[in-house]
């Protein structure tokens, strides 16, 4: 009898459909209102009240993250370095400009806290400014890097009277911008 399907009544999921919600009995008309009892009244608005305080008290958020251990800190600024690195260096390639060291490159960075950011650049957990000035030298030993890429008859290097890294401490993003060339 595989296939064959039984015919419902219709009144089980009748009853089922006419089922009001608690919201649907809580809904009175203006009319009904004005009509209740004094004490009626009071308690349709306290129990109002007290669905009301239940629904917005929102549940208890979860534990806020605990702020990363040291040695995350440091794990995820050394990767960010090198992530950093590879980006920048990906972006120096042999372009006429290069002579006069007039190429340009920028890389934007996202890290996972202010802290890494921190570390990553090496300053003091007090500073709170948008942009830092690197000259070349320092850039390289700031972040321990080194900063020249090999072409055919010469290295390319970080060139220019600095290198510039702006932090948007909203959204845990950096953009380091400055120039190059031989």
């Amino acid at each position: 009898m595989a296939g064959i399907k039984r015919a419902s009544d219709g009144q089980a999921s009748a009853a089922k459909r006419s089922r009001p919600s608690n919201q649907e009995q809580d809904i009175i008309s203006k009319h009904r209102l004005e009509s209740m009892e004094k004490d009626d009244l009071i308690a349709h608005i306290l129990k109002l009240q007290a669905q009301n305080l239940s629904t917005s008290q929102a549940p208890p958020s979860p534990p806020a993250t605990p702020g990363l251990s040291e040695e995350e800190i440091h794990r995820k600024a050394s990767k960010a370095r090198v992530m950093m690195e590879k980006g920048i260096k990906s972006q120096m390639k042999w372009k006429p400009s290069c002579k006069t060291g007039g190429a340009r490159f920028s890389y934007s960075g996202v890290v996972a806290s202010t802290q890494v950011f921190l570390k990553m650049f090496r300053l003091g957990a007090d500073w709170k400014k948008k942009q830092l000035h690197f000259d070349p030298v320092e850039f390289q030993h700031t972040t321990s890097t080194d900063m020249s890429t090999n072409i055919r008859y010469g290295y390319l290097n970080i060139t220019g009277k600095n290198v510039t890294v702006r932090w948007d401490s909203d959204d845990l993003t950096f953009t380091v911008t400055g120039s190059y060339g031989l």
